[in-house]
């Protein structure tokens, strides 16, 4: 039989007690302790780090900027409000951004947001190990690329970083995405990232979104709107709807399935919804005037000069409500009167004076292709808004010389122009009418009513 280890004759466990016993006494005292030693050194070493860990949290850069976020204010729209109060004259922003609290933000839009963005919002501290194991899984077994970002992180990346795809800037993001989530609701993140998001068009957030390519509000949109809108910051010139709607179309549909796929959206709705084509506002084609009518474009550019003047830029275009003198009935009486009797005082001095302006063009000739011809927009076109009496810039589209005519576009209408329309000019059209220049019509011609076509 084995004979077992002595037993140990130290009376006490000092640490002179164990230098100067014998070595065979010593090596048994030290098999003995060695895992408790071990034990109390890795508590040692993580209590260490949690201590480092915590005030980093509590003192980094990091922390300071997301608590910052408590009195963030982003550039929101300036207003000018006529003599009444409540007319708004006009409106400019150095970024287009109506604010909307959580519960103004409708249900089916913050449903796409989620399919597309991060299904498991609710679930993570702002990292989701799940996703990021399951993205790595796909991008290693598939040809797609797929992101594991979060939206917590997609806000942290919006707010504070740049787009560089570096390791370093990914720490970043999941610093100031556990940061983010130490110090705000789930509500209050969404909230954030609804009204900052980047939608093209010099629109930020949901509800400008909303208003810039549907001419709605946000609480109005419909469940393909919502999709549409969802899938733009991910590339807003790859997925404009102005620009590539059959590129936006696909990406809408895309997220239409998602939306059913992770249970946010019924499977008929979401049928219903893919077999719509997308339909924008007019408005959606055209930078928005400052002023919302042609009356008031020098009363709203005399009021932003000053502001900027006294103010500077940056405060004058932040979310400012100026409430001015101008009355609206005065104001469009007033402008309507002046420019029938600068017109009066031209016809009857010198004749006509030619009033063309070539349209851009990117052909080494000069010439406007097809293509640009038919996407050409003038701001006089906005919304298609057209008063009688008003004059506005029509496109020569092409110039028939045997008929002595021409085809002119505004906005989403065309007409045929002849001789008899051309005015104080005289009886022949064709001096006056040159293919893709820009000319001014009156709608005071009943002839070019009559040959309106839509």
């Amino acid at each position: 039989m084995a004979a077992k280890p002595p037993g140990s004759r130290l009376k006490s466990y000092t640490p002179q007690a164990i230098v100067s016993a014998p070595p065979n006494e010593r090596k048994h005292i030290l098999r003995r302790f060695w895992f408790p030693a071990v034990i109390l050194l890795a508590l040692a070493a993580g209590g260490l780090t949690g201590i480092i860990a915590a005030y980093q949290l509590n003192y980094s850069q990091a922390a300071s900027e997301v608590a910052a976020l408590a009195t963030y204010r982003p550039s929101v729209v300036t207003r000018i409000y006529a003599d009444d109060g409540q007319t708004v004259i006009g409106e400019f922003a150095l970024e287009k951004r109506i604010p909307l609290k959580y519960e103004e933000i409708p249900a089916n839009m913050k449903n796409a947001i989620l399919a597309v963005e991060d299904a498991r919002f609710y679930d993570h501290i702002g990292i989701d190990p799940i996703r990021i194991v399951g993205a790595t899984w796909k991008n290693l077994t598939s040809d797609k690329v797929e992101g594991g970002s979060t939206l917590t992180q997609q806000l942290a990346k919006n707010l504070f970083l740049t787009r560089e795809q570096t390791l370093k800037r990914k720490m970043n993001e999941w610093l100031l995405a556990l940061q983010i989530e130490r110090y705000y609701t789930k509500n209050q993140i969404m909230e954030l990232y609804a009204n900052h998001i980047f939608l093209g068009a010099n629109a930020y957030g949901v509800e400008a979104g909303a208003e810039t390519y549907f001419g709605k509000q946000a609480k109005d949109l419909t469940l393909e709107e919502a999709a549409l809108l969802a899938g733009i910051p991910k590339a807003p010139s790859e997925y404009s709807p102005t620009a590539n709607p059959a590129k936006a179309k696909e990406r809408r549909d895309l997220i239409l399935d998602l939306m059913a796929r992770t249970g946010f959206a019924n499977q008929s709705d979401v049928d219903a919804a893919k077999a719509k084509p997308i339909q924008l506002a007019d408005s959606a084609y055209y930078q928005a005037p400052q002023a919302l009518s042609p009356a008031f474009d020098y009363p709203v550019e005399y009021i932003r000069q000053d502001l900027e003047d006294k103010y500077t830029t940056r405060v004058a275009q932040t979310g400012l409500a100026v409430y001015s003198t101008i009355n609206v009935a005065a104001q469009k009486k007033a402008y309507e009167v002046v420019r029938s009797g600068l017109r009066r005082y031209d016809k009857g001095h010198g004749g006509w004076r030619s009033s063309y302006e070539a349209i851009p063009s990117s052909a080494n000739n000069g010439a406007p292709t097809a293509q640009e011809l038919a996407s050409f927009k003038y701001p006089d076109w906005y919304r298609n808004d057209y008063v009688p009496g008003r004059y506005l810039r029509g496109l020569v589209m092409k110039v028939d010389q045997g008929r002595n005519e021409a085809t002119v576009r505004f906005g989403n209408y065309t007409a045929t122009v002849t001789a008899a329309d051309t005015g104080w000019v005289g009886a022949s059209a064709r001096p006056v009418l040159n293919s893709n220049r820009a000319i001014w019509l009156s709608s005071k011609s009943k002839r070019l009513i009559r040959k309106l076509i839509i």
